[in-house]
């Protein structure tokens, strides 16, 4: 039957049909007169007005109707590229297909509609009903699905698959939307990716996104360089821009925040305008709403946070419960999981676990400041360091267990250091739990140990206890001194058995109530003293303060009484003048040279001057009788000039 039905088809052809030229198959007569070639020309008023155009094919009522100069086409379907009139290499099937085209070539239009507005419009695709519908001089399009692309009239480079999508898009350019109604609103965006049904539904203007997932980005509409990934994804996005939403549910409530990564489940749910955050893992950043620049790693970390702002927890948990705190640092399950306190640092499972307003806190190890509710300023270092602490501030515990028990828990400005040790006491410091302390050596043997790098110094000093603050206690018998081990031991004078400081390195010994050098050499106080002559036992520098000081001479001959004995032969002023104008100095005594380089001897130095003095004292006395003398012979001639005036005057 069907083999008769197909003969009977082709008789109809063959009787129906005209012959103008040799290479025409012309089931329509055209109304040129001058016919192209190699045409197929198959119903009412298909290619009507063809003139020259070539190897087309139309098939339909009034396919082709004005083409006149368009070759290699094919048109099917009633009205099909009905207006075309130098368009080539075009394919239009269905209804109305590419009905408007007059020049657009490279177009292929499958569907009722399809391409229905493209004049000018190439290498674009259509597939659909009506999809392309209003695409006019639109370039490089690919539309696949019902009124995909519908509103599209001058947009180029896109491709719309599915039912409407991308069907307000005018002329937004090189975008791509994959799913029923993805895009649907897009008018100018331009070079976004919706792939998923609904994915960004109501972007506009909004380009550069990245939407994959039902429903993910489906408010959009003015937001840029977006990327969502997941169902509902970033799904009440409006105007946010430079967001990376993946997981179901991320970013499903953001609004305008802008540069936001969220990945896992449900992580930044709730996030409107918080901006610059990274929230990662499952749940992580749930309802954090307008805090900005956090960083949230881990399962529900941060999962509480609404407004805080700079903060960073990493691990499940981590600051869970934290909502406005701020400027933290949480690294460890369940770390800081209550805070709500700002610049803190806390590093370790279930370190800050209970802190809630505690500020600037730093505790490092496994439940490290477990406890901590409002305390300030600590540092805890250590596993389970500061467990009992509650409200302390300007604490530092360090060393595993090391912290203060629980009837001290708010100590201030306490310090532990070492495993286990405990403090119970405000502004006190504790090494250790029953250890040996070593400055300067690796195996201490007492509780404090010192070595100093320089033998004979202990390494101790005492700033404000020096030999220079008068004695508290006098007319005392016992002192500390040190054992051949270097042991700081009680000594005693009245013979306890201990031994007296100053007999200790062999150079002194006691003499009765004194205290006498052993050695051949002196006794220097001081430091800076570069001359030590010989006959002198003590050097000192910088002077020496005191009451009273005795100077004894050996002999007579010392000192200066001499001057006044008949041997002694006094200069004349005239010889000392010469002298001084000489030497700068008086005879007998040092030049300031000489007592820079050498000092001088005081009880010597006390007889020169006494002896200059006695000295004077000759020249004084020396003068009275000169004195004397010239006042009796002043007297004489006074008498002689008196007498002379008297017998003048006679």
């Amino acid at each position: 039957m069907k083999k008769q039905l197909f003969w009977i088809f082709l008789f109809f052809i063959f009787i129906a049909g005209r012959v103008y030229s040799q290479t025409n198959y012309v089931a329509t007569a055209p109304a040129s007169v001058t016919p192209g070639s190699d045409n197929t020309l198959v119903g009412v008023g298909a290619g009507n007005l063809n003139m020259t155009g070539a190897s087309n094919l139309f098939i339909g009522r009034g396919t082709g109707t004005l083409n006149v100069a368009g070759t290699q086409n094919a048109f099917l379907g009633t009205s099909a590229g009905n207006k075309n009139s130098s368009g080539q290499n075009n394919a239009f099937i269905g209804f109305s297909a590419g009905t408007s085209n007059t020049t657009g070539n490279n177009n292929t239009f499958i569907g009722s509609g399809s391409g229905y507005t493209n004049s000018v419009g190439y290498n674009n695709v259509f597939t659909g009903y009506r999809s392309g519908y209003f695409n006019s001089t639109g370039n490089n399009n690919a539309f696949y699905g019902t009124g995909a692309g519908y509103s599209n009239t001058q947009g180029g480079d896109n491709t719309f698959v599915g039912s409407d999508a991308g069907g307000g898009n005018t002329i937004g350019l090189s975008n791509v939307f994959v799913g029923s109604l993805s895009g649907v609103a897009n008018t100018e965006g331009i070079e976004n990716t919706f792939v998923g049904a609904q994915t960004g539904l109501s972007n506009t203007t909004g380009s550069y996104n990245t939407f994959l997932g039902t429903l993910s980005g489906k408010s959009n509409t003015v937001g840029l360089n977006n990327i969502f990934l997941g169902h509902s994804a970033g799904f009440s996005n409006t105007s946010g821009n430079q967001n990376v939403f993946v997981g179901i549910q991320t970013g499903r409530n953001n609004t305008t925040g802008i540069a936001n990564i969220f990945l896992g489940f449900a992580a930044g749910y709730t996030n409107t305008t918080g901006a610059s955050n990274t929230f990662i893992g499952n749940g992580a950043g749930y309802q954090n709403s307008e805090g900005g620049s956090n960083t949230f790693i881990g399962a529900n970390a941060g999962t509480s946070n609404t407004t805080g702002n700079g903060d960073i927890f990493i691990g499940a948990l981590a600051g869970g419960n934290n909502s406005t705190g701020s400027s933290n640092l949480f690294l460890g399950f369940a770390a800081g999981y209550n805070n709500n306190g700002s610049a803190n640092v806390f590093l370790g499972n279930g370190s800050g676990n209970t802190n809630s307003t505690g500020s600037n806190n730093i505790f490092v190890g496994g439940n490290a400041g477990l406890r901590n509710n409002d305390g300030l300023r600590n540092v805890f270092v250590g596993d389970g360091t500061g467990q009992y602490n509650a409200n302390g501030n300007r604490n530092v515990f360090i060393g595993a267990g090391a912290g203060s028990p629980s009837t001290a828990p708010n100590l201030i400005n306490a310090v532990a250091i070492g495993t286990d040790a405990q403090v119970t006491a405000s502004n006190a410091l504790i090494l250790g739990n029953n250890v040996n302390v070593g400055i300067g050596n690796t195996a201490p043997n007492a509780k404090l140990e010192l070595t100093s790098s320089t033998s004979g110094l202990s390494g101790l000093r005492l700033t404000n206890l020096t030999n220079t603050v008068s004695t508290t206690l006098v007319n005392q018998t016992k002192f500390l001194t040190v054992n051949a081990q270097g042991d700081v031991v009680l000594g005693s004078t009245t013979g306890s058995g201990a031994r007296l400081a100053v007999e200790d390195d062999g150079l002194w010994k006691t003499a009765n109530n004194n205290i006498q050098n052993t050695n051949e050499g002196g006794v220097i106080i001081g430091s800076g003293i570069q001359q030590t002559p010989a006959g002198y036992r003590l050097y000192v520098s910088e002077g020496i303060l005191t009451e009273k000081v005795k100077v004894a001479v050996k002999t007579t001959g010392d000192w200066s009484d001499k001057v006044f004995g008949s041997a002694y032969k006094l200069r004349s002023l005239n010889q000392v003048e010469k002298y001084v104008k000489a030497n700068q100095h008086l005879p007998g005594i040092p030049s300031a040279e000489q007592v820079v380089r050498e000092g001088i001897d005081v009880g010597k130095m006390d007889a020169k001057l006494l002896e200059k003095v006695e000295e004077l004292t000759l020249y004084m006395i020396q003068l009275k009788k000169d004195n004397e003398l010239l006042r009796k012979k002043t007297k004489m001639m006074e008498k002689q000039i008196n007498v002379l005036q008297r017998h003048n005057i006679n």
